[in-house]
């Protein structure tokens, strides 16, 4: 609900006054598009997933046992009824934090997201080698981050909600406390963006691909 008033937020600004969108960045109009594409995207490939997961067991990396846990008062992936409510509010967090910096960044950092016509076009060696650095820049962040947030004890009382789920599944992976998706986003998408950046095509593959690998 939350995500579909954004959306109409977004359309109201685009068809209310142009004038709002950045000079040197994609439109308003290609940031409702990126935003709208991410959200299917990964509800698409969850459901996917989820299906794969339920019709295939024998396919499974996890005994079928490991999620027999109903009967414990816990969901499938260990999570209790306390938990879960907190993690509600945390998805809100996460929702409500991470568009505020992809909005903040539209308006304070003009270029990073990249224009539909760029002054000098990209070839396709190049965007594939760029493509595959700013990808490891990004895997780079992030993983110094998870591995700080089991070593650091401020950082692991944030961390240790994503533990909450004994046995993951796609379902639950961006289900964390909302401070740990921001940091992974800071570290990871936006870091590496303005470190090395990326066409419009490449930035729009690059995001879908990094939603495919983390379901994964």
């Amino acid at each position: 609900m939350i995500e579909m008033s954004t959306f109409l937020i977004l359309l109201f600004f685009i068809s209310s006054n142009p004038n709002y969108d950045v000079e040197g960045s994609f439109t308003l109009r290609h940031l409702f598009i990126y935003f709208l594409t991410t959200s299917l995207f990964r509800r698409i490939y969850n459901a996917y997933l989820e299906a794969c997961y339920f019709h295939f067991p024998k396919y499974r990396t996890q005994p079928e046992k490991e999620h027999l846990l109903i009967k414990k008062a816990k969901d499938l992936n260990g999570r209790d009824s306390k938990q879960l409510s907190l993690l509600v509010w945390h998805d809100l967090g996460t929702y409500l934090s991470t568009t505020a910096l992809d909005l903040a960044v539209y308006y304070l950092i003009p270029g990073f997201y990249p224009p539909p016509n760029p002054l000098s076009p990209q070839t396709f060696p190049t965007r594939f080698l760029r493509l595959a650095l700013n990808h490891l820049l990004m895997s780079f962040g992030m993983y110094w981050l998870h591995r700080s947030s089991h070593n650091v004890p401020l950082l692991w009382r944030v961390h240790a909600v994503h533990h909450w789920s004994k046995h993951p599944l796609s379902r639950n992976t961006y289900e964390d406390h909302w401070i740990d998706n921001l940091s992974n986003a800071l570290v990871g998408h936006l870091c590496a963006q303005i470190i090395l950046p990326l066409d419009l095509p490449t930035f729009a593959l690059s995001h879908l691909l990094r939603i495919a690998e983390s379901l994964e």
